[in-house]
């Protein structure tokens, strides 16, 4: 239990309304949430050819007609395997399975979705 000075200090820095909702919570400018994932789960492949493939990586969608975005360059696709370079961090290309999640901190490869997933709300 908080004490009313601890609450009077809390609600300085992060004022809410009388139903508990954070009020004038201030925007961030240019924030880029793509450079931020700690956490890239390729959840499929669909391969076809070299040139006819879609992968699918934290739900968006990739295709032999785009090999690169701000975060992501795709050096090879297989009907069993992605390489991959992550700008971010180092250049050398990261091999991703189908059901695998690579934790860009530490670059560890596991299997699974590693995703943050939301909790169910209770009521």
């Amino acid at each position: 239990m908080m004490s009313s000075d601890e609450v009077s200090i809390l609600d300085s820095i992060a004022p809410v309304d009388e139903i508990g909702l954070l009020l004038d919570v201030p925007e961030i400018p240019n924030f880029n949430t793509s450079a931020m994932e700690d956490v890239l789960f390729l959840s499929a492949i669909l391969y076809f050819t070299p040139t006819h493939w879609t992968v699918w990586i934290n739900d968006k969608t990739y295709t032999a007609d785009d090999l690169e975005d701000d975060a992501l360059k795709f050096t090879k696709v297989t009907s069993d395997h992605i390489e991959f370079q992550h700008k971010d961090m180092t250049r050398k290309p990261i091999k991703l399975r189908a059901n695998q999640s690579l934790l860009t901190v530490g670059h560890r490869i596991i299997d699974g979705d590693a995703r943050q997933k939301p909790k169910a709300i209770q009521l």
